[in-house]
Formats: structure tokens, sequence, C-alpha cells
């Protein structure tokens, strides 16, 4: 029996100090979305995907207190794309 991946993607947009109204900002959370879905397409096999789920929230924090993010090297099997491996971390 196969065990459902979930691949989560976390983008974060660090605002300016000018104003912006909400129907901006949901077409940019919208188009984000798109954008994501498109690019995930054209790089999973047919049929991989099940579900799209995406949220947005809005927090009033300074962008010094912003999580920190740690980049990672991996290495990708090369070999098939056909394969179900993850990466070796």
């Amino acid at each position: 029996m196969s065990q459902t991946k979930i691949l989560t993607v976390t983008l974060e947009f660090e605002m300016g100090d000018r104003k912006i109204y909400s129907p901006r900002i949901k077409a940019a959370y919208e188009s984000a979305v798109s954008a994501a879905i498109e690019a995930a397409k054209d790089q999973l096999l047919d049929g991989s995907v099940n579900t799209v789920r995406s949220r947005m929230s809005w927090d009033y924090r300074f962008a010094t207190a912003a999580t920190e993010y740690t980049d990672l090297e991996v290495e990708w099997p090369e070999e098939d794309d056909q394969s179900d491996e993850g990466p070796d971390l």
C-alpha cells in the first residue's frame, strides 16, 4: 500500500511601507498559487497530484523577526525520472 506524500512550499513576501489594499493582496496570492501549480505540473508526473490546498495569512511583524530559513545541500537521484525516491539528505 502506497503512503500519501505531501509537498509543502512556503512563500513569504516581505512588504514595504506602502499601503496595499486587499484586492491587490488577494490577486498577488492567487497569482503566486497559480504559478506554483503550473510549475509543479511541469515537473511532476501526470496524475501524481491529487489535491492542492493553499492558504494565506497576514502578519504584522518586523521583518527582522521573520523565520530563519536554512539552505541544505541536497543530492537528487538523476538516473530515473520515474523514481519515487526522495533526496539524500
